[in-house]
């Protein structure tokens, strides 16, 4: 033990804390690499000593009999308080325990509620928006021109941006997908119109 001997010495001879700390800092630094031990706080709850099968501190009956009656009982006081404290411990912390879980249940139980409303309010979304497309499809087909089509193929790319950025209850969904259903419907005698008016 040589070298921990020189470290002693060498703290032995700063003049003050400052000095103690700023020797000890380029001690470390000399070792860089040396990984610093970290003291971690234990979480465990020790169980306190089990008595003893058989008790040898009688009183006996030799002089000043009873002089050690008062150690035996703080020694005894003692190791029952430990056990005490130790019984009130493993409760608190089986009652925590406890206590989490039930939460953790609760939260998990919202969880899956709030999910599964989010799930069926976009199925309803997705049906209603290819409701819409279907419906737009029957009207389409029986035009049956070039133009209707790529028009077709436009509504429905806008009939599915709207369903996806509609983000309200289910009537505002209805609502929301019927918009772009009934625009285009509007839309559809006009494109006839025209078609007609080009014939003649």
């Amino acid at each position: 033990m040589p070298h921990e001997d020189r470290i002693a010495e060498e703290e032995q001879r700063a003049k003050d804390g400052y000095q103690l700390i700023r020797m000890r800092l380029e001690r470390l630094q000399q070792n860089i690499d040396k990984p610093a031990p970290i003291p971690t706080k234990k979480d465990t709850i020790r169980k306190p000593k089990a008595p003893p099968e058989f008790v040898r501190n009688v009183v006996g009956s030799s002089a000043a009999a009873g002089s050690a009656e008062f150690h035996i009982y703080r020694n005894n006081r003692r190791k029952e308080q430990e056990r005490l404290d130790y019984i009130d411990k493993v409760a608190k912390k089986e009652e925590e325990e406890e206590k989490y879980k039930v939460k953790r249940e609760i939260v998990e139980k919202e969880e899956e509620e709030r999910t599964a409303r989010k799930r069926i309010k976009n199925q309803k979304r997705k049906e209603q928006a290819k409701k819409a497309r279907m419906a737009k499809k029957g009207k389409r087909t029986g035009s049956g021109s070039d133009s209707d089509s790529d028009s077709e193929g436009d509504d429905d790319d806008e009939v599915e941006e709207a369903s996806e950025h509609d983000g309200g209850d289910g009537e505002r969904d209805g609502q929301g997908a019927a918009a772009p259903a009934a625009a285009a419907a509007a839309a559809a005698p006009a494109v006839e119109d025209t078609e007609e008016s080009k014939e003649e």
